[in-house]
């Protein structure tokens, strides 16, 4: 996932836009083409304000020449949270998410999320074995 993708991104569950996006691994990208036509209009989320303050030189040097290869992206609105994986963001609705096929991705990640974010997003309780294994590990 491309950092300028995310202005086009939307939270399933309650239609919010302003998403938090934590990546834990990227990549170097190649540049779009035309990179004033991809630089972001209303909110530049590398940066964290308004795209309009940032300059497209900027964007250039830092923001169109990353791709997110593993992260995760969370509503702050809902608390719903989506993967990146292998540089797809994964945002499905929830009769069609299966968040315990996504709990080894969290927890690989958690340690590396702030502990508010680790709070507020809604994850699924595990099952009395996964429990068992996870007491046992400690």
């Amino acid at each position: 996932m491309r950092w300028f993708h995310a202005e086009l991104l939307a939270c399933p569950a309650c239609g919010n836009t302003r998403l938090i996006i934590y990546p834990f691994k990227e990549k170097e990208a190649e540049l779009p083409g035309s990179p004033e036509k991809v630089k972001c209009r209303r909110w530049c989320y590398l940066y964290d304000r308004q795209a309009s303050s940032v300059p497209l030189k900027s964007c250039v040097s830092t923001c169109m020449s990353r791709e997110i290869e593993e992260g995760i992206i969370v509503c702050p609105v809902c608390g719903r949270w989506y993967p990146i994986t292998e540089g797809i963001v994964v945002m499905l609705d929830d009769k069609y998410r299966d968040d315990r096929k996504y709990l080894d991705f969290i927890k690989k990640y958690k340690e590396r999320l702030p502990e508010w974010v680790a709070r507020h997003m809604k994850i699924p309780p595990l099952t009395s074995g996964e429990a068992e294994t996870q007491s046992q590990q400690k």
